[in-house]
C-alpha cells in the first residue's frame, strides 16, 4: 500500500483541474525564480491542487492573453490574472463565463470587469502593521539610565498621496508602540535631506531612488514584490502584496466565488536584525496582528 501512495497522490494531482496563474518573465525575474518555485509548491500542497503558470509576453494584448490561457487548459478550476492583464481577463471571462476568474489587484482600484472577481490587499491592515513595526524599530533608548526614551523621525515615502484613513491606521500602529511623533510623508521621487541625521525608520511604498542611492544604514520597511535577497541590507522588512503572495488566499475563495481584501505577506530577510529583543518584538506584533 505504501509503495502505491506516491502513484495515487500523483494521479490525484494530475486528474484534478489546475488553477492557471498568468505571469511573465519580467515579474518572475523581479520576484525571483526560486521564490516562484517555493511559493508554487507551497500553494499546491496547501490547496491539494496544481498551480499551472501561463507565461505570456509582457506586451501581449488582451486577445493574446486570452488565447494563451485558453491553450493552457480547457477547463481550469480557476484563473488568476495580475492586475496589469485585467483586459485579457475580461476577454477570457466573456468566452468562459463558467470559470472562476480573479484579478489580483494589490493596492489598485477594482477595474469592474464583468465576469471577474477583484481581490485587493487589505491596505488598512498592512499600514497598521507597518506602523507597529516602524514604532518598534524607530525608538532609541537614551544612553544614560533613567533618561526618557528619545525618538527620531519616521519618514514615509509614498507613490501617491495616501488617504487620511490610511495615515491614521499607520499612526495608530506607531502610537501602540509608544511612538508619539507624527510621521513625515513624502513622494518617492523627492529627497529629504533636512532630517536624515534624525531618521530612525523609513517606510517605502515603492523605490525611493534618491534616498536609497545614499546607501544609508537607516532601517527600511519596504512595500515591494522584489526578491528580498536583492535588496539593500538596510531593508529590514519586506511587505509583499504581489500576485503570488495572495494566490493561495484567493484560490480558497473559489467555491463561493466571493472576492475580499486579503493581507500582504511579511518577510524578515535573514539575519538583518541583530538585536534579538527587537526581532522578537517584531515577530510578536506581526503574529498578533494576523490573528
Amino acid at each position: 500500500m505504501w509503495v502505491l501512495l506516491p502513484v495515487l497522490l500523483t494521479g490525484f494531482f494530475l486528474f484534478r483541474a489546475p488553477v492557471l496563474f498568468v505571469t511573465d518573465a519580467s515579474f518572475n525575474a523581479l520576484y525571483g525564480l526560486r521564490r516562484v518555485g517555493i511559493k508554487r509548491l507551497e500553494i499546491t500542497l496547501m490547496m491539494m491542487r496544481r498551480i499551472k503558470p501561463v507565461l505570456i509576453g509582457e506586451n501581449a494584448g488582451p486577445d493574446i492573453v486570452m488565447f494563451a490561457v485558453e491553450e493552457a487548459h480547457s477547463a481550469p478550476y480557476g484563473v488568476l490574472f495580475p492586475y496589469r492583464y485585467y483586459e485579457g481577463a475580461g476577454r477570457y471571462a466573456a468566452q468562459f463565463p463558467h470559470v472562476p476568474i480573479f484579478i489580483l489587484g494589490a493596492r489598485n482600484q477594482d477595474p469592474q470587469v464583468p465576469g471577474t472577481i477583484f481581490v485587493g490587499t487589505d491596505t488598512m491592515l498592512d499600514l497598521y502593521r507597518a506602523g507597529l513595526c516602524a514604532g518598534i524599530i524607530a525608538q532609541q533608548t537614551a544612553s544614560r539610565e533613567g533618561e526618557p526614551i528619545t525618538q527620531g523621525e519616521v519618514l514615509f515615502f509614498q507613490n501617491e498621496a495616501i488617504s487620511s484613513e490610511y495615515r491614521e491606521a499607520f499612526s495608530i500602529g506607531l502610537r501602540e508602540q509608544g511612538f508619539t511623533k507624527e510621521p513625515k510623508y513624502l513622494n518617492i521621487k523627492q529627497d529629504y535631506v533636512d532630517i536624515i541625521q534624525n531618521l530612525s525608520c523609513v517606510v517605502m511604498q515603492g523605490q525611493a531612488t534618491l534616498f536609497l542611492e545614499r546607501n544609508l544604514e537607516i532601517p527600511v520597511i519596504l512595500f515591494s514584490w522584489i526578491d528580498p535577497d536583492l535588496t539593500s541590507k538596510a531593508v529590514k522588512l519586506v511587505v509583499d502584496d504581489s500576485p503570488w503572495a495572495v494566490a493561495g488566499k484567493t484560490i480558497a475563495m473559489i467555491p463561493g466565488r466571493k472576492g475580499e481584501a486579503v493581507p500582504a505577506d511579511w518577510v524578515l530577510p535573514g539575519q538583518r536584525i541583530v538585536d534579538k529583543e527587537v526581532l522578537g518584538r517584531l515577530k510578536k506584533v506581526l503574529l498578533r496582528s494576523m490573528l
